[in-house]
């Protein structure tokens, strides 16, 4: 007597999708009016491997404007993502009244300040070539204050 077994086959098929390979952007706008000081933060999502931007422009030091930024990932896909940096309305400038070239309509340091550079006399703090009460005054004035 033989026996026939029946077998049965479930075929379970599971499809995934691949992600897209998109790329998004956050935009900031210049620090002060007329600067190339915007910056952008470039974020891809769904791509393969390394991602190089097809750009020669420094992503960090951009003036106001439109921009569109490409991208390729590893397996060849590309993506772009288009932004505006807009441009600040601050006037830029050296902030610092002890500095030589101190622009007192300046709303923002631009790091342009020039100090003196004379060690010969470090007590001169107002750079009038005498060491007095000018001096003594202004260092009472910056007193305590915390230098970066």
């Amino acid at each position: 007597m033989s026996k026939i077994i029946g077998l049965m086959v479930f075929l379970l098929s599971v499809t995934t999708a691949s992600a897209q390979f998109t790329l998004e952007a956050v935009s900031y706008s210049t620090r002060c009016s007329g600067s190339s000081t915007g910056l952008v933060e470039l974020t891809p999502t769904g791509a393969v491997g390394e991602v190089t931007y097809l750009t020669n422009l420094d992503l960090t030091a951009l003036p106001a404007g439109d921009y569109t930024i490409s991208a390729q990932d590893a397996s060849g896909a590309t993506a772009s993502t288009s932004f505006t940096i807009l441009d600040h309305p601050a006037t830029c400038g050296c902030t610092y009244p002890t500095a030589f070239n101190y622009e007192s309509n300046a709303e923002v340091d631009n790091g342009s300040c020039v100090f003196s550079t004379d060690q010969s006399c470090l007590a001169d703090i107002v750079p009038d070539g005498i060491v007095g009460t000018n001096d003594l005054l202004q260092l009472l004035v910056e007193f305590g204050v915390i230098c970066e």
